[in-house]
């Protein structure tokens, strides 16, 4: 086909037909706020055949917490996520504003022509995660979701053991975040003192459901206000516990991903890795957008409820 999409918060303009800008955090906005919505968008492309590209990525929060240079932080996320990346100069470059529709797939199918034509999809974040929630059993399914997940490009070794692996992204406050009020009122914190008992009863809850088989929970976050160290006292014999703090964001999502069950956090973050895993999720009851394949649990972690 040769009309092309791309998603991006600017306008275009001429400079387009040359060279797409790449999607910009401005410093404040982290990996899963900015690429939840573009892996959206790449399995929107999948399911309806239109084509997609994406022109990097800059300026993401993360950063500020890893070893790597600027530079080498961006060219692993864009190694990682694979995304198509189709460099060619642009006969004609549109935007277009408004939900992922009828007049959406009608507009697509007049652009076709000899020419070589990019729809900016301008804006139109919350659409495509809309048009992707209305149509999730048909759009997210396994053979769908491993595809996509099995495109990643990961480099580095993994650390998975034999038996069950689960992985659970618990969330701590950072320096670097927007406040809670302006994000999400939603977003949950993991603070020892107030909540590593209702957290325990979700442990003693796999515990009991793993007893067949050796499992490992991996505990991925950063060490901003806690070492996590009190979760080590929970191993046993055939239940053991490790921690992953600090680690690359691209290896723990990685992990994540790939893991027999995730637990997410009420994070942008761990959208990622759910849109990636077609395996069992555990997700807040309260968490602010859909989820598939996932079990629903309450504040304390004392209920579940299966969607």
């Amino acid at each position: 086909m040769n009309v092309y999409v791309t998603l991006s918060n600017l306008k275009s303009d001429e400079s387009w037909k040359k060279k797409i800008p790449l999607i910009d955090g401005f410093g404040t906005e982290g990996i899963g706020s900015m690429i939840q919505y573009h892996l959206l968008l790449f399995y929107l492309s999948d399911f309806t055949g239109i084509p997609f590209t994406y022109p990097g990525s800059k300026n993401f929060a993360h950063h500020s917490y890893t070893e790597y240079s600027e530079d080498n932080y961006f060219e692993k996320i864009d190694t990682f996520f694979n995304f198509p990346k189709v460099d060619t100069e642009w006969d004609e470059v549109y935007d277009y504003e408004g939900q992922i529709d009828d007049n959406f797939f009608k507009l697509i199918e007049s652009y076709k022509s000899d020419k070589k034509i990019l729809i900016n999809l301008h804006n139109c974040h919350r659409a495509i995660d809309a048009f992707c929630g209305s149509k999730k059993e048909s759009i997210f399914t396994k053979d769908r979701v491993d595809r996509i997940r099995n495109n990643l490009v990961f480099n580095d070794e993994g650390y998975f053991q034999e038996g069950r692996n689960i992985c659970w992204h618990m969330r701590t406050p950072n320096p670097n975040d927007i406040p809670a009020e302006i994000v999400s009122p939603y977003r949950e914190y993991y603070v020892k003192e107030r909540d590593f008992l209702r957290y325990k009863t979700l442990v003693d809850t796999i515990k009991n459901n793993s007893k067949d088989v050796h499992t490992t929970l991996h505990i991925h976050s950063q060490g901003f206000s806690t070492d996590f160290s009190e979760f080590l006292n929970l191993k046993e014999n055939n239940f053991d516990i490790q921690l992953h703090i600090d680690d690359h964001p691209i290896s723990d999502i990685y992990h994540m991903s790939h893991a027999n069950i995730f637990i997410m956090s009420n994070s942008a973050f761990s959208y990622v890795p759910c849109l990636l895993s077609s395996n069992k999720k555990i997700t807040r009851d309260n968490y602010h957008t859909w989820t598939f394949n996932s079990i629903k649990t309450n504040y304390n972690f004392t209920e579940f409820k299966e969607i």
